[in-house]
């Protein structure tokens, strides 16, 4: 499907193309023309990347510059891709790849502004999905577990200091058995046109539906349902039948596909 890539990570992709999450299709898949260059290539390099350590860098336009992004990686077969054949070149990022055969795939965004000053793979074969159209004023995440997933679907608005981790980071110990307790690592999907407030903390979060709004600096685990606005520590539901907008005067009809209302 996409070249370079392990089967592990290309499973994952597949999981994420869901029409709760993302307009790309697995035919859209086949259809691209990808060119393929290392990490270290003069090429790569023009297009604002540098990378440190074996990486495979898949694009589907060799000549539009996407940003500036660096990329540190621990183990081989990692690949980043970006379909970048309408990018404006406002993508900035710092993405760390621990593992071994991890994806971090980036859809059409356009014009969008993308700000990633943290991306942490720690573990082998995992997916970081961003979906078409979306932005970020700043964004951070740690994906931990062996083929774990974070996928952000399409038209996504997250705000600055928000943090995305699937994991509890460290141990706690029960202090009587000397036992490892927590939770697992989980993925953490977001479906189509979510909104992320200011410094927002997503921790083993599993899903927010469609069109949710998850306020400032709310900490949100589990799932939200769509279509609601979310707020406090832990965060609960305050309001139903809801969606966020990029545009202050309505909604647009990008806005109003995305969430099943179809145009108009």
């Amino acid at each position: 499907m996409v070249p370079g890539i392990s089967p592990e990570a290309e499973a994952s992709l597949t999981l994420a193309l869901d029409p709760a999450v993302t307009d790309l299709t697995l035919a859209d898949l086949q259809a691209q023309e990808y060119h393929l260059f290392d990490g270290q290539d003069a090429e790569a390099q023009a297009l604002g990347i540098t990378a440190s350590g074996p990486l495979t860098v898949v694009v589907t336009d060799p000549d539009r510059p996407l940003g500036t992004i660096r990329v540190q990686c621990g183990g081989r077969d990692n690949v980043v891709f970006f379909d970048n054949r309408s990018w404006g070149g406002n993508m900035y990022a710092s993405i760390r790849m621990l593992g071994a055969g991890s994806l971090a795939y980036f859809c059409d965004v356009g014009d969008q502004y993308v700000a990633l000053q943290d991306i942490y793979l720690r573990s082998h074969n995992q997916l970081l999905f961003w979906g078409r159209g979306s932005s970020a004023v700043g964004c951070s995440m740690e994906i931990d577990g062996t083929g774990a997933s974070v996928v952000v679907g399409d038209d996504a608005l997250i705000s600055g200091g928000v943090w995305i981790r699937n994991h509890d980071m460290h141990a706690i110990h029960d202090l009587t058995t000397g036992a490892a307790i927590g939770r697992p690592a989980v993925n953490t999907v977001l479906e189509r046109h979510v909104w992320l407030g200011q410094d927002a903390m997503l921790l083993q979060t599993e899903r927010v539906g469609m069109g949710a709004i998850v306020g400032a600096r709310a900490l949100v685990t589990g799932r939200v349902p769509p279509w609601v606005a979310g707020a406090g520590t832990p965060a609960r539901v305050i309001r139903e039948n809801i969606s966020g907008g990029r545009d202050l005067t309505g909604m647009t009809e990008v806005e109003r596909r995305a969430i099943g209302l179809g145009g108009g």
